[in-house]
């Protein structure tokens, strides 16, 4: 007998009184360093309600409040954006269900309450045994569908025992996740069994959940959500921003950046300014930090290098749609939620994130959705298909350095064709992948019982 088969053996109910003891103690050990990183990462406590089991709405949704809500869950903002096509397409099929979005981050909190205004939008509770039953009685969902792959023991362990159908929409799992996941099969096995469908964005990450538990016929190829992403939803609130900025104006939007890219874009940028000042001197850089805790940090940075910027926050204060009261070299985006609708005014964006190893890359589709060619660098294992796809078709601009970085920057600057002409290429790229969320419709409404249309 295998030290694996022994364990499960063992039996699967010891195992989670184990998880569980250790899940506490470690809870009650760290639960100081956790306030502490939550204030410092955070700012505040807010949300800590959400997260212990109290604190959530009573109201009903405006729509469905007579039905058992559909439950949906993103972790952070860009699963909530890649939620929206597939919630929009659930809402037109089945207008009379009610909506509950649950979010790991604050962020995704925000966004999803300013994408879904009629639905119960709460954070995720800790993976507590207590608090699911607390969780469950409250919100009375249905079912249960998780964008990407969020996995928790004791909430999977608790929809089984209920009978709730759970689904795992827009699902992968990366190389170093599988092998942690194939490490302790033994507990998690179970976990991966108890979703009724799961629909994935690849072959690789298929054949990982097959070997990790789940039964192949509830294995789904879509493809990426991603694709799907659409700026008609957002033409309303778009309209707002294009005041910022004359129609003359060179806007170039770098998003989602860490250490070490703010410099090497600003490097670039004042490289191309001594070559063609009158390009660059008439253009504004949007720089926009991936975390919020670092606008500060970025904000000090551009002060000692003499750079001409300003606050996105301290315009916004004012009013947001009004015109800038003169357009600075950098414009700091320190605002949450703001990034997709810049995007919609760039002549093209580079891609935080991959500049720089130990990231990984974010998602450039959210640029190339408003037909904008993307810029990045060599590191993308984050979003490998994305970029994969659009430098192979067309839309992706891949730079390995600090120089090659100067020139194509300087060149999509210099010749507005060029960028344009990029980015209907991504526009057309995006489109020729298509199609993933009415694979995962027809996935879900297999599985998911629902009040009829």
């Amino acid at each position: 007998m295998t030290f694996y088969e022994g364990i499960r053996g063992w039996g699967l109910f010891n195992l989670y009184i184990i998880y569980n003891i250790i899940l506490h103690t470690l809870l009650l050990l760290l639960w100081p360093g956790l306030l502490w990183y939550l204030h410092r990462r955070q700012g505040s406590y807010e949300g800590l309600g959400e997260r212990l089991g109290w604190g959530w709405p009573r109201c009903q949704s405006k729509v469905g409040s007579e039905s058992r809500p559909t439950w949906f869950h993103g972790a952070s903002v860009g699963e909530v954006q890649m939620l929206v096509p597939l919630i929009s397409a659930w809402q037109k099929r089945y207008p009379k269900t009610g909506l509950l979005l649950t979010t790991m981050t604050l962020t995704g909190r925000r966004t999803a309450k300013k994408l879904f205004p009629d639905a119960r939008v709460v954070l995720l509770p800790l993976d507590l045994p207590g608090l699911w039953p607390l969780f469950f009685r409250h919100f009375k969902p249905s079912c249960l569908i998780i964008a990407e792959t969020e996995l928790w023991p004791n909430l999977f362990h608790y929809v089984k025992r209920q009978r709730l159908p759970l689904a795992l929409v827009n699902a992968r799992l990366s190389r170093k996740s599988f092998i942690n996941y194939l490490f302790c099969r033994f507990f998690t096995r179970s976990m991966f069994a108890t979703p009724a469908v799961v629909v994935v964005q690849d072959r690789v990450s298929g054949q990982r959940f097959e070997e990790l538990g789940t039964s192949p016929e509830r294995i789904v190829l879509s493809g990426n959500m991603k694709f799907d992403l659409l700026t008609s939803g957002n033409d309303g609130e778009q309209s707002g921003y294009r005041n910022l900025f004359a129609s003359e104006i060179p806007v170039v939007v770098a998003g989602s950046t860490h250490p070490g890219e703010e410099e090497m874009i600003l490097n670039a940028w004042a490289a191309n300014a001594l070559q063609s000042p009158e390009t660059f001197n008439s253009a504004c850089l949007v720089l926009a930090p991936r975390h919020p805790r670092r606008f500060a940090e970025v904000a000090e940075f551009l002060t000692l290098k003499g750079i001409d910027f300003l606050s996105f926050s301290s315009h916004k204060e004012g009013s947001e749609s009004a015109a800038l009261p003169k357009v600075p070299a950098v414009l700091l985006l320190d605002t949450l939620g703001d990034l997709v609708y810049f995007y919609g005014l760039a002549r093209f964006a580079i891609i935080g994130g991959t500049l720089v190893p130990g990231i990984g890359g974010h998602n450039p589709l959210e640029a190339a959705v408003f037909a904008k060619a993307v810029v990045h660098g060599p590191h993308t294992a984050n979003f490998k298909d994305g970029f994969g796809y659009l430098d192979d078709q067309g839309g992706g601009l891949p730079v390995t350095g600090q120089k090659e970085l100067e020139e194509l920057l300087g060149r999509c600057l210099r010749d507005p064709d060029f960028a344009h002409e990029e980015g209907l290429k991504a526009a057309a790229t995006m489109r020729r992948h298509r199609g993933a969320v009415s694979l995962t419709m027809a996935s879900l409404e297999k599985v998911i019982p629902v009040l009829p249309a």
